[in-house]
């Protein structure tokens, strides 16, 4: 596996970084190649590589990356019209959704000890995050009221996975769905409150990052 790890990663970081070139320079037309590539490879990735998984785990994180790539698919396109930022928008959640299913069937029980810390502060996060973009969202803050707690859920139930799995599995998996927030929000800010230097590279960067450290810590559970 770590062989094929090892030669995975540098395909995965080179399609990553074509798509971080072709994002700054403005090349709109190869970013419909580069972006969807990213997805696609840790969709065949994890379609090789997971099926020693459990069944229902191996679908739905399938499931999770197919949902992925229609959002990045859709925003692709939301400079033509707000439909399309909705619609990523729905395909995130339902990723994020799908994620968290997985998550909750492997951490067996959110209610431990520190789980309500870990989950007030992501709560306080989300709500901080919301109150600083809410007049500018228009018609959209219920949708984003929404795609918060699908996330934050995600986030919540990758942590129920501590001592429910391996500590390399639990780790990789949790930053993963830190580094997915972190994407996010970064994307909100530049999209509704302010101009973010580099946003594409700081939103692409953290996003694949986040991608592949979930797939891979989910992988790392079979090792």
């Amino acid at each position: 596996m770590k062989t094929r790890h090892n030669a995975f990663i540098g395909v995965f970081i080179l399609l990553v970084l074509l798509d971080l070139v072709t994002g700054y320079l403005h090349f709109q037309g190869l970013r419909q190649l580069t972006k969807p590539l990213i997805l696609l490879s840790l969709i065949l990735f994890f379609g090789i590589y997971g099926r020693q998984l459990a069944k229902k785990t191996y679908r739905y994180i399938l499931l999770a990356l197919f949902f992925s790539l229609l959002g990045d698919i859709f925003l692709l396109y939301d400079h033509l019209s707000p439909m399309y930022f909705m619609l990523g928008l729905i395909a995130f959640l339902l990723a994020h959704i799908t994620y968290a299913l997985v998550f909750l069937i492997q951490g067996k029980s959110i209610l431990k000890k520190k789980m309500p810390l870990v989950a007030i502060l992501l709560l306080v996060y989300g709500t901080t995050l919301f109150i600083i973009l809410q007049d500018n969202l228009g018609t959209l803050k219920i949708p984003v009221i929404i795609y918060i707690l699908g996330i934050l859920a995600m986030a919540i139930t990758a942590y129920s996975r501590k001592e429910q799995v391996g500590p390399t599995s639990f780790k990789l998996v949790f930053i993963g769905a830190l580094f997915f927030i972190l994407s996010d929000s970064i994307l909100a800010i530049n999209k509704f409150l302010i101009t973010v230097p580099g946003s594409h590279i700081l939103v692409m960067g953290t996003y694949a990052t986040a991608q592949y450290l979930i797939v891979r810590g989910l992988l790392a559970g079979k090792d």
